[in-house]
């Protein structure tokens, strides 16, 4: 991000000025005042763009980080109980509507002293069965027994598009069975973690107390879990869908597994008969099979119990939930204070009751004038890929024909499911939340269940309508992007194009180019794994993908801990992608046009403000740690400084800063890469 000095003085000068306001029919696309104009943008953008705004607004206390889309959450979520307001006062609600299940849900859910008198009574028979185990077998079996109800066990076992015939669903096996966010947190000898091991200890005793089983058990679960870590994939191990598909026949790999028997784990959840099954990780699985013969059966059930106990603590009471907020929200996140019941319950409800909550959500706020607006970015940013891809001097011409027919062959949703999910077979109740969690949980097992042998359904959404959030699904070979992103600051109709195009254009691009990143691009036009690359071709992105890796390596956002470059490689390279696409694309949408400045900001300019505005935002340090262990994004100042640095127009933009500071790479030493 580079700036010549006069332009340096001329862009401070302009964030000085007078602050814009939101009116209720046009809102700000880029408040002036985000810009800490005492930082040079030839140093750090992301600094200079929203520096202001991360001032003036610290980490609530009630949350781990604060973010664009923290906010965007919290409007929608104020715009919904506007609705659940009205809606859980009808009593004349029909039984099985919509109003009737969300009406009850909240209403069973605000209810404490029912809550804290029924303590551990919903979880009980579950309890029970684990407690009446008397052998290994029956211990598998239970593994079997507990899923639909939403208990986690070390097996995990799913229905979903098979990923080489991605017309016809199958079954996975999938390693599970930890609760803390990462292996790492078992297996890393620093103080950090093991601060964190001995504080989860405690927290498991605590919740066996609270459970009145006096017992200490937090040890021996913490040393199986331990156990379990070491024979788990790492994250990294786990992002390689070829590593992933291990097609085996079912009675065959189960002769292997003496004791875990996973035919019948998947008999005992409800799977019927199949034949086939594509394991994910089979080290972990053989493993597994010896810790179950090699561990006591007193140390299984305990983690059996502890798995209930820990996956219902947030409906149990209110002493479980707090020990619960106090462990995972405060020691692992940073969080210091709870949020209010109400918001706590409706998060809850939005996740299970998602669709009939869109409904209503999109009647009432998302504008049909969005859905053309979006379409069009959407082309515009796919016939800006099929010109990178032409342009391409690393990809020979028999790849990028191949690389044009996925591009064209690409899909988009926009907004809201054309038809709407059946809930008929989901039964609320207005006098029990525990019930009401467990219904929910066995109603999702069933529909994944009724996916067996069928065909995939490629109209269904991964996430509800009202999710500030946006999806690539390799599968189908499709982009998704829910309504409750299609709002401030990612987007509106009346901005300027410069502004929407840096924020959901860049959105856009960033979900196309995941279908070209290290693993996205391992999958057909049909959304199959199958290897479309010439190997000279694969040999060449993979050497500029490590490149990209390497860059993001020597990011250090707190104490010495890194950004690790191969586990969020994907997500890096959909970030460059986004940026240099929309970009592009807005060149498009102009048509040799160019506007007027405005607050003094070219178009230009506003683009790479849009795209630093969409990842506003500070974190906790707890947090952050967290996120640099498990999740593949990199932190937001990456996101937004780590494409840039490689993007020759933002140097253009902003002037030329000289090379060595902070935001110029070399021209010879820049990673493009599509």
């Amino acid at each position: 991000m580079n700036k010549s000095l006069l332009l340096i003085a001329a862009v401070a000068f302009a964030a000085c000025g007078k602050v814009q306001k939101e009116t209720a029919d046009k809102p700000v696309a880029f408040d002036t005042s985000f810009i800490d104009s005492t930082v040079n943008p030839c140093e750090n953008f992301y600094q200079y763009a929203i520096g202001g705004w991360r001032a003036n607004n610290p980490v609530p206390e009630t949350e781990s980080r604060w973010m664009a889309f923290n906010i965007l959450n919290e409007e929608n979520r104020q715009k919904l109980m506007k609705i659940v307001d009205v809606v859980r006062t009808n009593k004349s609600a029909k039984k099985g509507s919509d109003e009737q299940m969300i009406r009850d849900f909240y209403n069973a859910a605000m209810d404490t002293v029912a809550i804290d008198a029924a303590n551990i009574s919903g979880i009980a028979p579950i309890l029970a069965s684990i407690e009446a185990v008397s052998t290994k077998e029956e211990l598998v079996a239970l593994f079997g027994e507990l899923a639909p109800q939403g208990v986690s066990t070390p097996v995990g076992l799913y229905i979903g598009a098979d990923s080489k015939n991605s017309k016809m669903n199958t079954v996975y096996a999938s390693q599970s069975g930890l609760n803390l966010p990462d292996r790492d947190y078992y297996l890393q000898d620093n103080e950090k973690f093991e601060d964190i091991r001995q504080a989860y200890v405690a927290h498991i005793n605590t919740m066996f107390a609270l459970s009145g089983q006096d017992e200490e058990v937090g040890e021996s679960i913490l040393a199986l879990e331990t156990k379990l870590a070491e024979v788990s994939w790492s994250r990294l191990e786990r992002r390689d869908p070829d590593k992933r598909y291990n097609k085996k026949n079912l009675k065959d790999w189960d002769a292997t597994l003496d004791v875990l028997g996973v035919e019948k784990i998947a008999s005992g959840r409800g799977f019927g008969k199949f034949d086939t099954i594509i394991v994910g990780q089979p080290s972990f699985f053989a493993a597994l099979n010896e810790l179950i013969k090699s561990e006591d059966l007193a140390t299984w059930k305990n983690y059996m119990k502890w798995n209930t106990i820990t996956g219902f603590a947030n409906y149990l009471g209110t002493e479980f939930e707090k020990e619960n907020f106090a462990f995972y929200r405060t020691k692992l996140s940073g969080t210091s204070t709870m949020k209010p019941r109400n918001e706590r319950v409706f998060s809850t409800m939005n996740g299970v009751l998602g669709q009939p909550l869109g409904k209503l959500f999109v009647k009432e706020y998302f504008d049909e004038e969005s859905k053309a607006y979006m379409s069009n970015m959407i082309e515009n940013l796919r016939s800006a890929y099929k010109d990178r891809i032409q342009a391409l001097e690393w990809m020979s011409a028999e790849t990028k024909e191949k690389a044009m027919q996925k591009l064209n062959a690409f899909t988009y949703k926009v907004g809201y499911p054309d038809e709407w999910d059946d809930y008929s077979e989901l039964e609320i109740v207005d006098n029990s939340y525990i019930q009401n969690i467990i219904n929910s949980r066995k109603f999702s097992y069933n529909e994944m269940l009724d996916k067996l042998g069928k065909p995939v359904d490629k109209t269904e959404w991964g996430m509800s309508p009202q999710t500030v959030n946006a999806y690539y699904n390799p599968s189908n070979n499709e982009i998704v992007f829910p309504a409750g992103i299609l709002q401030p600051p990612f987007f509106h109709k009346d901005f300027d194009h410069a502004i929407n195009y840096g924020g959901i254009g860049a959105v856009i691009g960033h979900e196309f180019s995941h279908g070209f990143d290290d693993q996205g691009s391992k999958f057909d036009w049909d959304g199959n794994l199958n290897s479309w690359w010439t190997d000279e071709d694969r040999a060449k992105f993979d050497k500029l993908a490590q490149k990209l890796g390497e860059q993001y390596d020597s990011y250090s956002p707190v104490d010495s801990m890194y950004v690790n470059g191969k586990m969020t490689m994907g997500e890096n390279i959909a970030d460059l992608g986004g940026v240099t696409l929309a970009y592009e694309a807005l060149q498009k949408q102009y048509k040799g046009n160019t506007p007027e400045a405005i607050d003094g900001f070219t178009w230009q300019q506003r683009f790479f403000l849009g795209w630093a505005n969409v990842w506003k935002g500070n974190i906790k340090e707890q947090e952050l740690v967290k996120r640099l262990k498990s999740d593949v994004h990199s932190p937001a100042e990456y996101r937004v400084i780590g494409p840039l640095v490689n993007f020759g127009p933002y140097y253009e933009a902003f002037g030329t800063c000289e090379v060595g500071t902070g935001m110029h790479k070399h021209d010879t030493t820049r990673i493009k890469i599509w």
